[in-house]
């Protein structure tokens, strides 16, 4: 196939010269953007059906149930949802903002949004347009100012500018990229203009400083705020002649500076100015004694302070120093919650420990007491936790099995608060470590205790949880969780023994019978632990077994056993297990570990690199202040 073109002519072929011209209609650019006339009139229609159907579906809102709620109990809901969300998410959080969704339901749900001021009492400080803008909502209702690392100091300046109207201001600690404290600054003008204006709304103040900030910030001794009842200081001074240490319900006080720490007549002055106080923290603040003490000032009772509605307290300081405030303080049944740590000894141990803990073991028994009075709460569970050899943490609460307690973290459950619960964390010499442990039973009030959970590493001894426990704690024992060395594995198995085989003791070469250890066991789990399948190893698997089995002849069997991480059982041990054992958990992780991965496989390699485990999680990249 062939193709050809057209001949082109001679004056088809010359180029157009200056004289010649193209025209064509001329187009502006309003011909382009401007409608016609029909296409207004359409759109004119078309709002005007929108606006229709809006208020069509306003109408029909206003219809449903829900809609009957008055405006007043909307907004009250609507503020309980808002302080909820606000328990969970931190305050410079983006998510903390979340409820802000209510306010796109309707526009019935947005006109009540912003009509109640209340919603908007607490600025986000992450944005000066949103502060600015939830202060003019909030119109004039009571302020929260509550900062996180990735508050703008702007932000925080500008609320506090509304000294009339704060209520709650907390200003934590962060450090900014460049490695100074971002809220040090505001710390200090805040407190100096509360000196000079008052802010008769404010009742909660929460200031922590670094702890290396020259000079320190130091509480002004007047402070124009005369409805405070909650004071809460870290790193900052303050004068125990303050007026600002009068009337309140929270008090809290941590690492104060040597040459502010209080006389034990200050404290106790201080306490007497505090009659509702239900909230007593001090760390670091207690009276110090000289290290030689022998012995601690007595007072008659009379003069002591009595804290009647006191919940809480938490002391925390070296243990004789805690015992010397304790001597001086009267507490209560009211008083559902204590802590005491003990950070160290100052002089002779031994005698410091003979001297505190009588008084100790005194002030827990005026609140944990066995007594006919149903009212009256005993502890019921008990949890021993140490990861060190030179520091014990010891938890009571009124709580039969606090859930978190039996996980592989230890640590204090939300619902354990809701009884009386006593912690004790003491920190000794390696020498005092037995004296200590002995003597938990005299300090703690253990005979009603149903449930106990132990997570520690230190050696054991022969005896070891009779000495521990004695028998009195082991009377109403149902439940047992034990992480621990393989000797508390095997002191546990000859304590649980039968009466012919455990507690029999030689005096004088004659057997004397005891009770048995834990006659009412019924679940025992064991997390973390050894057995061996030689005998000269360790504990095998056969030996538990012939323990249950002499128990189940005195009739005191268990009903559930459960293994958790532990090594050295086997399918065949499980099964002869649950020949005895009713209910027998066992999460074969021996044979997990046997069939993924070999320990002497000659081909791994001690230089690789994971770059998982060299990750540092705890950085603070992506922040900023």
């Amino acid at each position: 196939m062939s193709f050809s073109c057209p001949e082109v002519t001679e004056w088809e072929s010359k180029p157009l010269t200056r004289d010649v011209t193209l025209s064509c209609p001329k187009i502006t650019t309003n011909s382009l953007t401007l409608p016609s006339k029909a296409q207004t009139e359409i759109d004119d229609e078309l709002a005007a059906l929108k606006e229709i159907m809006r208020s069509l579906r306003t109408r029909r809102n206003s219809l449903s149930p829900i809609s009957s709620i008055p405006p007043e109990i909307l907004g009250v809901i609507f503020v309980h949802h808002v302080q909820q969300t606000q328990l969970v998410y931190a305050p410079d959080s983006p998510a903390v903002l979340s409820w802000l969704k209510i306010g796109h339901v309707c526009r019935h749900w947005r006109e009540v949004a912003l009509g109640t001021p209340e919603l908007w009492a607490t600025p986000f400080l992450n944005s000066l347009q949103a502060t600015e803008e939830m202060l003019l909502r909030s119109k004039m209702t009571s302020l929260k100012l509550k900062t996180g690392r990735r508050s703008y100091i702007d932000c925080v300046q500008k609320t506090l500018m509304h000294i009339e109207r704060l209520q709650e201001v907390s200003l934590p600690s962060f450090r900014d990229i460049f490695g100074s404290s971002t809220t040090h600054c505001c710390i200090q003008k805040f407190l100096d203009r509360l000196s000079s204006c008052s802010a008769p709304k404010l009742q909660s103040l929460c200031l922590e400083a670094e702890i290396e900030q020259t000079p320190r910030i130091a509480i002004p001794i007047s402070l124009l705020a005369p409805n405070l009842r909650s004071l809460q200081i870290k790193n900052c001074d303050i004068s125990w002649t303050s007026s600002v240490l009068t009337g309140l319900t929270v008090l809290c006080i941590k690492k104060l500076s040597p040459e502010c720490l209080p006389t034990l007549d200050e404290l106790i002055s201080v306490l007497r100015r505090m009659p509702a106080l239900h909230t007593l923290e001090l760390e670091d603040a207690l009276p110090t004694l000289p290290p030689q003490t022998i012995s601690l000032p007595r007072a008659p009772r009379f003069m002591n302070v009595r804290l009647s509605h006191l919940k809480q307290l938490h002391l925390a300081a070296k243990m004789l120093e805690v015992a010397n405030v304790l001597a001086r303080i009267e507490l209560q049944e009211s008083t559902t919650e204590i802590r005491l740590v003990c950070e160290g000894f100052s002089g002779n141990p031994n005698r410091q420990w003979n001297l505190s803990r009588p008084i100790i073991s005194r002030a827990l028994k005026s609140c944990f007491k066995a007594s006919p009075d149903k009212s009256r709460q005993v502890p019921r569970s008990i949890q021993l936790h140490s990861t060190t050899t030179s520091c014990i943490r010891l938890h009571s609460s009124t709580v039969r099995n606090p859930s978190s307690w039996a996980g592989p973290k230890f640590g204090i459950d939300p619902d354990s608060l809701a009884g009386h619960s006593v912690t004790l964390e003491f920190d000794f010499p390696d020498e005092m470590r037995r004296t200590i442990l002995c003597d938990l039973q005299r300090v703690v009030p253990l005979g009603n205790i149903e449930a106990m959970y132990f997570h520690f590493f230190f050696p054991c001894w022969d005896g070891f949880w009779t000495d521990v426990l004695g028998h009195g704690a082991t009377r109403n024992l149902a439940y047992m969780h034990m992480h621990g060395p393989r000797q508390a594995l095997e002191q546990l198995l000859e304590s649980l023994r039968s009466r012919k085989h455990s507690v029999s003791r030689h005096v004088n070469r004659r057997s004397q019978q005891r009770p048995i250890f834990a006659p009412a066991l019924s679940h025992l789990v064991l997390y973390g632990l050894e057995f061996s399948s030689a005998a000269w190893k360790g504990t095998r698997p056969s030996d538990l077994l012939d323990v249950l089995i002499d128990r189940v002849n005195e009739g005191q069997g268990l009903d559930h056993l459960e293994f958790i991480s532990t090594t050295g059982i086997l399918a065949r041990d499980a099964e002869l297990l649950r020949e005895v054992v009713a209910d027998v958990s066992w999460d074969e992780y021996e044979s997990s570990i046997g069939e993924d991965f070999d320990l002497d496989d000659d081909s791994y390699d001690s230089n690789y690199f994971d770059p998982i485990h060299n990750y540092d999680f705890d950085s603070d990249y992506g922040y900023s202040s």
